[in-house]
């Protein structure tokens, strides 16, 4: 499913604004290397938004909570600050074969907004990722 015209340029707009956040709020020789406090508050949302916005595709979930469509999954992390990304999709997907591959491209698009990353391994040997912004 890929991104219409629409939301292509919502996400555009979006990538500008925090470009520009950054680059008036953040000291230094490259402001737009690390994350902004703006960003920080909002983590989650600025993870799920910078990963959707370098085309990988968000998972949806069904009327019961099941996964309905295969891609990342952000959520609060286990400390303050933190937000874990997930490769899922529904039953039969190949998610799992996927997840190495696909969590290392979001580490690189996270890594290259200045964003912390490291690959954990949680029950059943599934991966994810643990987000944190970058301390600049």
């Amino acid at each position: 499913m890929g991104q219409t015209g629409a939301r292509s340029a919502e996400l555009r707009s979006a990538l500008d604004g925090i470009r520009n956040i950054r680059n008036l709020t953040n000291l230094g020789s490259d402001p737009g290397a690390r994350p902004a406090e703006w960003e920080q508050r909002r983590l989650l949302r600025t993870v799920s938004l910078l990963l959707e916005a370098e085309g990988l595709p968000p998972s949806a979930v069904d009327r019961a909570g099941e996964a309905a469509r295969t891609g990342y999954r952000t959520s609060e992390g286990g400390q303050a600050g933190q937000v874990q990304v997930r490769w899922v999709g529904p039953r039969g997907s190949g998610a799992r074969y996927q997840e190495q591959e696909q969590l290392q491209r979001c580490q690189a698009v996270l890594r290259s907004w200045g964003f912390e990353t490291v690959e954990v391994r949680g029950p059943g040997g599934r991966r994810y990722l643990e987000v944190e912004a970058g301390l600049g």
